[in-house]
């Protein structure tokens, strides 16, 4: 694929540059929707931005969950050798998990003390969430990493430049594949949204927010039995995004349970 883009003679990371377009194209549209729903445009504008904030830590908080054990070994690095240290542990390593659930947390906090209606602004914040989400996965389709099982199908990809992916091999593109459930998941949010009358939109966004969680944790897990790379890490046969994922769904059905035993409020 395409790890660097040269611009005017210099390399840039390509998923970098996929994560930058993301995050404005994401952010384009937060912009438009809030301007549609009536919701306070520059409000709409600083939740995504603290959202892709919180996305960014949260991918890299539980990258260093996953390797604890070696970053506890090597912190003295930080102080004795601070380049190898960077090397190891900030300058890549990012769980696309983490930033997912990064995003929604900080975003639903920032509405909260804005007193913002967190339905209204899952509709606002969503379809933009998705893309930037996307973009960020072609991102890893185009560096390689996060690649999938060797495949004998038609849409197996191969990669002959990657500092990740085996060479020469035909691959399932799980990159792709969760671009694309990103997309969908945007695009029936935004969907609805739009059909949505403006007396019901909060209560529509929080049923959007509820389902796509439930479908993106249980596409994620599904769509980890095709991957094949050491980074998703393994404890007794699954991965550790598939463990998120059943937590995640656990954690919607009992929140559905409660709901519908106690009066009806805001997730």
């Amino acid at each position: 694929m395409h790890p660097l883009f040269v611009f005017f003679g210099r390399e840039i990371p390509a998923y970098g540059v996929m994560a930058v377009l993301g995050f404005l194209a994401g952010l384009a549209l937060t912009a438009i929707l809030a301007r549609r729903y009536g919701f306070r445009v520059e409000d709409g504008v600083y939740l995504f931005t603290m959202g892709a904030l919180g996305a960014v830590i949260g991918a890299k908080l539980l990258y260093f969950l996953t390797v604890l054990p070696a970053l506890v070994t090597d912190l003295p690095l930080l102080f004795s050798a601070p380049e190898t240290f960077g090397a190891r542990y900030l300058a890549g390593g990012m769980v696309f998990y983490g930033g997912l659930l990064g995003f929604l947390l900080v975003a639903y906090r920032t509405a909260r003390s804005y007193k913002d209606d967190s339905g209204e602004a899952a509709l606002v914040l969503l379809p933009g969430a998705a893309l930037l989400a996307a973009c960020g996965r072609v991102g890893c389709f185009l560096v390689g990493c996060c690649y999938g099982r060797p495949t004998g199908l038609p849409i197996g990809v191969v990669f002959s430049v990657s500092p990740f992916a085996p060479a020469g091999v035909p691959l399932f593109p799980t990159q792709l594949a969760e671009a694309g459930c990103e997309l969908l998941l945007g695009g029936i949010i935004l969907v609805l949204g739009l059909r949505t009358a403006p007396a019901k939109r909060a209560q529509t966004g929080r049923q959007a927010l509820s389902v796509y969680l439930a479908v993106y944790a249980l596409f994620r897990f599904i769509l980890e039995f095709f991957r094949d790379d050491a980074a998703r890490g393994l404890l007794a046969g699954l991965s550790t995004s598939q463990w998120i994922s059943l937590l995640l769904l656990a954690g919607l059905l009992i929140s559905s349970v409660l709901r519908r035993k106690g009066p009806a409020d805001q997730l």
